[in-house]
C-alpha cells in the first residue's frame, strides 16, 4: 500500500503502519493486532538514560584498552619477540657492517689512506728501512691513480669513438649477412632483415626489463643486501652489545645438580659405583665438586669411590651423555694426571658446539707479517671457547683424519701462517695434487703435486736434501763455535739458519708405494729399508734443534702407511674423525686416548674441522691435560691464496732489508780504539752503525754478552758494570778463522 504522496512506481519511503481504529460495537481479535509496549519518558528522564548508557559504552572502552594493552605487552616481552628483535638488529647491524666495510675498501682503493695507515705504524715502531719502501709504494700509487684519473677526462671521447666504429663494424657485418641471404634467396628484401631481427630483439629486451623492472631491481636489491650482510659478518670489526647475542638454547647445565650427575653416575652400569652411591648417606653427592659454568657449558670436578677409576668411565661415555640428556660429543671427560680416581667432566649446553666457529684472525687484510719466535698460531677455539694458538717453533707435527673431514684445510691453515714470516723457508710435498696447495707456488722453494712415481722420487729427494741441510747446519754451527739453540738474531734471511719447513700431504701415500728410487733402494714400506721412514727419522731426531721442521698429514694413520718410527717423533700430535679408538692410538698416542682423547667419538661429516689436539710442549693446558679439542677456524681455498699473496708481499718488502751482520765484526766497529766499553752502551752504537737491523733493535747489554760469550767473548766487570774488551772481541774473530781454515 502506498501513500497518496508517493508516485505510482516508486517504492515506499517507509513502512506505514495503520493503528486500529475502534469502532462502537467492534471486537478486535488479539491475532489481528500488534501490540507495542513502551514507557513515557520525560526530557530529565531520557537524558539521565542516556548518560547511563554512555557511562556503560565507556567502562567497555576503557576494558577494550587494558586488553589491548596487556596483550601488547605480553608479545613485546614474550621470549620470541625478544629472540626476533635480537636477530633483526643483529643482521641489520650486519648489512650497515658490511656497507662500512666495503665503502672502507673503496676509500682505500681511490685513496692513500691504508698507505699512510702502514706509514703511520712502521713510523711508530722506527722501522725506517720498511718505511721507506712503503713511502715509495705509497708514490707509486699515487700516480698510478692519477694516471687513471687524466684517462678517465679523454675516456668520453674514446667511448663515443669506440662505440661508432663498433656500431659501424656490426651494422656493416649485419648489411653484409642481409646481402647474402638476398642473394641466396633472391629476394632484395632480406639486406635489411637482419638488421630487422637486432631492432626486434633490443625491442623485446627493452620491453622485458620494462614489465620486469620491479622483479629484476628486487632481486639485485636482494642481492646486495646479502652481499653486504656476508661482507659485515665476516669482515666487521664492530663489537654488538652482549644482549644482541642469540639466546642460549633451552636445558642449560646449570640446571645439572650435585643429585642429578651422582643419578648419572650410578646408572651407568659399573656395580661398585652404584653400590657406592646408594650406601652413601648423601647418595653419591659427596664425590661431586663445585659445579660452574665454563664457556657454553658447566664443568665439574668428580672422584670415584675405591674399585672405579676414570677409564671405566671413559668406557661407558655415551651412557653418561645420554643419562645427563646430552649427544655424545656435548659431554668430555679429561682425566687428571695426579690420580685415577679423579677426572673432570665438562657438559655443553645443548647445541652449542653445532654454533659457527669465529672467522680466522689469518683474514684480516692487515694481518702480519707474524714471528715465530714470538707469535701463536691461531689455529682455531675450544669447546670451552677459549682461542686456542699453537707454538710452532722447533716443534715436528702430525695431522691425521679421515678423508673429508677437513684435513686439508686445517693442516693449510697452519702453513699459511707460517708463510706470514718472511724468514721461514717452506717446501712442499702435495701428493694427492688437486690444487689445495697451488697458492703456495711462488711462495714455496719447492712444491710437488700429484702422485706417482715421479712425485714419489721428488718427495723422497726433498726428504733427503733435508737431512742433509739438517748436517750442514750442525757443522757450520760448531765451526762458528755457537752454542745453545739459534735464537732470533741468527735466523734471519740469508743467515742459513732460518727456520725451515718440509711439509707432506697424504704422506701415507708414500710409505705404501712400489716405487724404486733411480739411485737404488725402496722409498715406501715401514723399515730400515724404506728411503723415505729413514729419511723421516733422521729429521725427527736431530732436526728441530738447527730449526728443520717436519709437518706431516696423513689420512687414516695404520702402522703401515704410518711406520711408528715416523709418528712417534711428533712433538705435536691431532686427529679429525677416525674410525676407530686404536687408529686414534696411532694418531694421537695411547697416553692421549687413555686419558679421554676420543677423535673416534667424533660425528663423521657434522664435526668438519673439529680436531683433537695432543699439543706436547707447544702449549700449556689446565690441570696438566693431555689433550684438547679444537673447532679449527676455516679458511676456504679462495682466501687461502688471498693471504698466500700477502705472505709474498711481505717477503718482497722483507728482501729490501739488510743482509745477515756478523756480530764480531760489528762490535770491533763500533769499539773502535778503546780498549774496553761497558756493555750497556754497546747496543746503542750498534743501533747507529746498523740502522734498522732488526738483531740490534730491542738488544740490550745483558743480552750482547750472552750473544758474545756463545761466540767465545768471555764476560768481563770492571766496578760491577759488564764490560766488553776489545782484545777479547778480536780473539774470538781471530779463532774462528783458524777454524774456518781447518774446515
Amino acid at each position: 500500500m502506498t501513500s497518496d504522496r508517493e508516485e505510482p512506481g516508486e517504492a515506499p519511503l517507509a513502512e506505514v503502519r495503520h493503528l486500529p481504529l475502534r469502532r462502537a460495537g467492534d471486537e478486535l481479535e488479539p491475532a489481528d493486532t500488534d501490540v507495542l509496549e513502551g514507557e513515557l519518558l520525560s526530557a530529565e528522564e531520557y537524558a539521565r538514560l542516556q548518560r547511563a548508557k554512555a557511562l556503560e559504552r565507556l567502562q567497555g572502552y576503557r576494558q577494550d584498552v587494558v586488553t589491548v594493552a596487556r596483550v601488547a605487552r605480553t608479545v613485546a616481552t614474550h621470549e620470541r619477540t625478544r629472540a626476533a628483535g635480537r636477530v633483526l638488529l643483529r643482521h641489520g647491524t650486519y648489512v650497515v657492517a658490511g656497507a662500512s666495510v666495503v665503502a672502507k675498501r673503496a676509500w682505500e682503493a681511490r685513496s692513500n689512506s691504508r698507505y699512510e695507515r702502514i706509514l703511520a705504524r712502521l713510523e711508530a715502531a722506527g722501522d725506517l728501512d720498511r718505511l721507506e719502501l712503503w713511502e715509495a709504494k705509497a708514490e707509486q700509487a699515487k700516480q698510478r691513480r692519477h694516471d687513471r684519473r687524466m684517462d678517465l677526462l679523454g675516456a668520453p671521447k674514446e667511448l663515443a669513438k669506440s662505440a661508432a666504429i663498433a656500431f659501424g663494424t656490426v651494422a656493416g657485418l649485419l648489411l653484409v649477412l642481409g646481402v647474402v641471404l638476398a642473394v641466396h634467396a633472391g629476394d632484395a628484401g632480406l639486406i635489411v632483415a637482419p638488421l630487422g631481427r637486432v631492432v626486434d630483439a633490443i625491442t623485446w629486451t627493452y620491453w622485458l626489463v620494462v614489465a620486469y623492472f620491479g622483479l629484476i631491481a628486487g632481486l639485485l636489491t636482494a642481492g646486495g643486501l646479502l652481499y653486504l650482510w656476508n661482507q659485515g659478518r665476516m669482515y666487521s670489526t664492530w663489537t654488538l652489545p652482549a644482549w644482541t647475542d642469540p639466546a642460549e638454547p633451552r636445558g642449560e647445565v646449570v640446571n645439572i645438580t650435585p643429585t642429578i650427575v651422582a643419578a648419572a653416575l650410578r646408572d651407568l652400569g659399573i656395580t661398585p659405583l652404584r653400590k657406592a652411591i646408594e650406601a652413601d648417606p648423601d647418595h653419591g653427592a659427596r664425590m661431586i665438586g663445585m659445579i660452574h659454568r665454563r664457556g657454553p657449558g658447566a664443568q665439574v670436578e668428580i672422584t670415584l669411590p675405591p674399585q672405579v677409576t676414570t677409564q671405566k668411565i671413559l668406557a661407558v661415555r655415551e651412557t653418561l651423555a645420554g643419562n645427563l640428556d646430552r649427544k655424545a660429543h656435548e659431554v668430555h671427560i679429561e682425566g687428571s694426571p695426579d690420580s685415577e680416581r679423579v677426572f673432570t667432566l665438562w657438559v655443553a649446553n645443548s647445541g652449542a658446539l653445532d654454533q659457527n666457529v669465529p672467522p680466522s684472525p689469518l683474514l684480516d687484510p692487515d694481518f702480519g707479517p707474524v714471528d715465530i719466535y714470538r707469535d701463536r698460531m691461531p689455529w682455531g677455539v675450544g669447546l670451552k671457547g677459549d682461542p686456542v694458538e699453537l707454538n710452532l717453533l722447533q716443534q715436528h707435527f702430525l695431522l691425521a683424519g679421515l678423508s673429508k673431514q677437513g684435513k686439508t684445510a686445517a693442516a693449510r691453515a697452519l702453513v699459511l701462517w707460517l708463510g706470514l714470516d718472511p724468514s721461514t723457508r717452506i717446501r712442499i710435498a702435495d701428493l694427492k695434487g688437486f690444487g689445495d696447495w697451488s697458492m703456495f707456488d711462488g711462495l714455496a722453494e719447492e712444491l710437488i703435486e700429484g702422485a706417482g712415481d715421479e712425485n714419489f722420487i721428488a718427495t723422497c729427494d726433498m726428504l733427503e736434501w733435508a737431512v742433509a741441510e739438517m748436517q750442514r747446519r750442525y757443522d757450520r754451527w760448531r765451526a762458528m763455535g755457537r752454542k745453545g739453540d739459534i735464537d732470533r738474531a741468527s735466523s734471519q734471511p740469508g743467515s742459513g739458519f732460518e727456520p725451515l719447513f718440509i711439509i707432506v700431504d697424504e704422506i701415507q701415500k708414500l710409505f705404501t708405494c712400489a716405487t724404486v728410487h733411480p739411485d737404488g733402494g725402496e722409498i715406501g714400506g715401514d723399515g730400515k729399508k724404506s728411503r723415505a721412514a729413514r729419511a723421516a727419522q733422521a729429521l725427527h731426531d736431530q732436526a728441530r734443534a738447527v730449526n728443520i721442521h717436519f709437518l706431516e698429514f696423513a689420512q687414516n694413520p695404520t702402522n703401515r702407511n704410518l711406520p711408528v718410527l715416523v709418528r712417534e717423533g711428533a712433538m705435536i700430535r691431532a686427529s679429525l674423525y677416525v674410525g676407530t679408538e686404536s687408529i686414534a692410538k696411532m694418531a694421537l698416542g695411547e697416553a692421549a686416548v687413555d686419558t679421554g682423547a676420543a677423535p673416534h667419538a667424533l660425528r663423521a661429516g657434522l664435526d668438519r674441522g673439529t680436531v683433537v689436539l695432543a699439543p706436547g710442549e707447544s702449549m700449556d693446558l689446565p690441570n696438566g691435560a693431555t689433550h684438547t679439542t679444537v673447532r679449527t677456524h676455516y679458511i676456504s681455498t679462495e682466501q687461502a691464496y688471498d693471504i698466500a699473496d700477502r705472505a709474498k708481499a711481505l717477503r718482497a718488502a722483507a728482501a729490501a732489508r739488510p743482509a745477515a751482520r756478523d756480530l764480531l765484526e760489528d762490535v770491533l766497529a763500533v769499539l773502535g780504539t778503546e780498549s774496553a766499553v761497558r756493555a750497556a752502551d754497546v747496543p746503542r752504537r750498534l743501533r747507529e752503525l746498523a740502522p734498522g737491523y732488526p738483531a740490534y733493535e730491542d738488544l740490550t747489554g745483558e743480552a750482547l754478552v750472552e750473544q758474545l760469550e756463545q761466540l767465545g767473548v768471555k764476560r768481563g766487570s770492571q766496578g760491577g758494570y759488564p764490560m766488553v774488551r776489545t782484545e777479547r772481541v778480536r780473539q774470538a774473530v781471530a779463532a774462528r778463522g783458524q777454524e774456518d781454515d781447518l774446515q
